[in-house]
């Protein structure tokens, strides 16, 4: 019987965005039209070369504008937005993303298993170049990761979790399994999914294949057993108890393999309808202790193994396949098939290599690099991964495997808005509309390990910017992969949230170590995912205390606090509220805010904000001294000490106007009896008495 070679692997291109930015500017002048002393435009990046100060300002949510210091700089952000996406919006073969299969039904909607659970998307006319199998019956799958437009769906069965292996399309509906037991399935294009019927209860799915003669049979490998369904993946049955870790329909077979239980050895089986299996153990197999990972070639050969070594499987018209070894030093980290060529990436930052019938390798010109993820889709392969300072490579392509070329990458989905790299950049924020988001993978403001961020507000106004980092990413800090640099702020206010699995400010979700982050005053809202090491104010370590009971948007008027606290820019959220971080040791500060007197505490084990009774004004006097100036004594009962009293409540208390319009803070404090305070002001010019005007609350 004659078998013909029906598996995919899938990878989609998009095409490079063409407009030039428009509508930001650097010193008032629009980025598109030149590039003044200090900065050069090059799409995407913004580069400020000169110490500056730069002033940058407008709005660019296209992704064809991000800043890039090349030199320690002062930056002025005035209500500026930049994400840091492309309007080139490309596809990605992406293991990093450890994005485990995708699958398409051929009419536009798509389904992938992302570390964190079930995404779909329908692309509508030009959203993206998607090329569509031209049998869509074939397995559509490796790891893959596309870059924008996903949501997340609706997987409403019990347990639902999000740790998914593998989606194919069954014809009629999406199957998608989960590596800790349950198969569900999308009769909705994959917004909403529903458990399928098991008989049985299998864990660690690893895998799902779908053939047979119509197309229309399904096979799940898992750690107990191969299921089958014939129904499009509604019910399922345990048509055998090998333990399987991968599964793949080819050359007119099933073919799967993990080990074989008991006394016998790991092994490889095949099966033509996905119901009745032949199993057989190879010592190769036994050598790897398993198989993990398994591709098709062409002539019936698969390419089995795990990550210690690939060995090659011939399967005949009739009979048993044939073994032959494929192994050489350092470990395997990717392998795919396609062209009449494998191509394979092995050990740490050691390139690529290709081999025509998996048995014997050559080394490839890309011979750095380490590469995690590789496809064959479209008459070429792809290969990405990171470099030996754990930075993504960016996507390389080739026909044969013997000469890559980089697929432009300028518009990436990688970037940072404002790339710091390892520099001391000062940035002074001014306005309230500043909004910054990573690219893919990237942080909103990338601090390379030995650079500084220092954040304060720019002049006496409000001050606020939201910051959002990329996948795995931290909003201040490293790329998904990626340590950082020292965060530094001292005023303003700052909303932080970072990617799946990062911190808001800090190294990316797999980076080995933060810089620190010092904070000296503003208010820090973080996103859920804290602080890499844990924040400090240079001294001690610092905690949060979250102020409420403010106006949105309400600038605050701090006062009062620790005397190395900046608090210019300080901002209340939309639901007014701030976000203050204090020393842990300190038992309480007072401050006005809101036109209140507020008492807080960052340390003795709890933090805490409260509202104080407002002072009250239990007498005025007027007298004219003999120079002819005027005083005025107020005498205050308060709960509150007089030295923070004064201080905080001067204007309020004394309210004293001239006719200049100018408040007085009072030139003596004296505590009268245990809660009553006496204050005096003074008044240059007695003739001003007049139009004095005394405001008790």
């Amino acid at each position: 019987m004659k078998r013909s070679v029906r598996m995919l692997f899938l990878l989609v291109l998009g095409t490079a965005a063409g407009a030039a930015c428009a509508g930001v500017s650097i010193n008032g002048e629009d980025i598109a039209s030149g590039s003044p002393a200090g900065w050069v435009y090059e799409r995407p990046a913004i580069r400020l070369s000169g110490p500056g100060p730069f002033v940058v300002s407008g709005v660019d949510t296209e992704g064809t504008a991000v800043l890039r210091a090349e030199a320690d700089c002062d930056v002025v952000m005035s209500n500026l937005v930049l994400s840091a996406k492309a309007t080139g919006r490309r596809a990605r073969a992406d293991g990093l993303a450890i994005a485990y299969s995708a699958a398409t039904d051929g009419g536009g909607n798509w389904v992938a298993c992302f570390s964190d659970g079930l995404w779909h998307r329908h692309d509508g006319a030009n959203a993206f170049d998607i090329q569509v199998p031209s049998d869509p019956a074939a397995a559509v799958g490796d790891r893959f990761l596309q870059s924008d437009g996903w949501t997340r769906s609706n997987v409403s069965w019990t347990p639902s979790g999000t740790n998914f292996a593998a989606v194919v399309w069954a014809g009629s509906r999406f199957v998608a399994a989960r590596f800790r037991g349950g198969l569900a399935v999308s009769e909705d294009g994959g917004r909403t999914w529903n458990s399928a019927s098991w008989d049985g209860n299998p864990i660690n799915l690893r895998a799902i294949a779908r053939g047979g003669t119509d197309g229309g049979t399904l096979v799940a490998a898992s750690t107990r057993g191969l299921w089958t369904s014939v129904d499009g993946g509604l019910s399922w049955t345990q048509s055998t108890n090998l333990y399987a870790n991968a599964v793949v329909w080819a050359d007119g077979l099933f073919v799967a393999g993990g080990e074989l239980r008991g006394a016998a050895p790991e092994g490889l089986y095949w099966s033509q309808d996905g119901l009745r299996w032949t199993a057989r153990g190879y010592s190769a197999l036994t050598a790897l202790n398993g198989l993990q990972m398994l591709v098709a070639g062409s002539g019936g050969r698969f390419l089995a193994g795990n990550d210690s070594g690939w060995h090659a499987f011939v399967f005949p018209e009739t009979g048993d396949p044939t073994e032959a070894s494929a192994t050489f030093a350092g470990t395997k980290r990717a392998l795919a098939a396609g062209g009449g060529r494998y191509i394979t990436s092995a050990g740490t930052n050691t390139g690529l290599r290709w081999s025509e019938d998996g048995l014997s390798w050559t080394r490839s010109d890309k011979q750095n690099g380490t590469f995690l993820s590789i496809v064959w889709r479209n008459g070429a392969f792809f290969a990405e991964g990171i470099d030996a300072q754990n930075k993504y490579t960016g996507l390389w392509t080739s026909t044969n495997g013997e000469k890559w070329t980089p697929v432009a990458d300028e518009l990436a989905e990688g970037l940072p808005a404002l790339d710091c790299g390892d520099r001391s950049v000062k940035l002074a924020i001014a306005g309230t509309h500043n909004r910054l988001a990573g690219g893919l993978y990237a942080p909103s403001v990338h601090i390379a390990p030995g650079g500084t961020l220092d954040v304060s507000a720019h002049g006496s106004g409000p001050a606020a910017l939201e910051a959002a980092g990329g996948r795995y990413a931290a909003a201040f800090g490293g790329g998904m992969v990626e340590s950082s640099g020292a965060f530094v702020q001292r005023g303003a206010t700052l909303f932080a949230e970072g990617g799946v699995g990062a911190p808001d400010v800090g190294p990316g979700a797999g980076g080995a170590a933060g810089g620190g982050a010092t904070i000296l005053g503003g208010s820090l809202r973080p996103g859920g995912n804290g602080f890499v090491p844990a924040p400090s104010n240079g001294v001690e370590v610092v905690r949060c205390v979250v102020v409420e009971g403010l106006s949105p948007g309400e600038a605050v008027a701090l006062a009062n606090l620790p005397d190395e606290y900046g608090t210019d820019g300080v901002v209340a959220d939309g639901d007014g509220r701030v976000w203050l971080w204090l020393p842990a040791s300190a038992e309480s500060f007072r401050f006005l805010a809101g036109g209140s007197l507020r008492r807080v505490a960052a340390g003795g084990g709890a933090c805490f904000a409260e509202t104080l009774p407002d002072p009250r004004v239990e007498s005025a006097s007027f007298s004219a001294g003999a120079d002819g100036a005027m005083e005025v004594k107020l005498r205050v009962s308060s709960p509150v000490e007089a030295e923070a009293l004064a201080p905080a409540y001067s204007s309020d208390l004394s309210a004293l106007f001239s006719g200049g319009g100018e408040a007085l803070a009072p030139t003596r404090v004296k505590t009268v009896a245990e809660g009553e305070y006496e204050f005096t002001f003074r008044l240059p010019d007695a003739g001003d008495a007049g139009f004095l005007v005394l405001r008790a609350r």
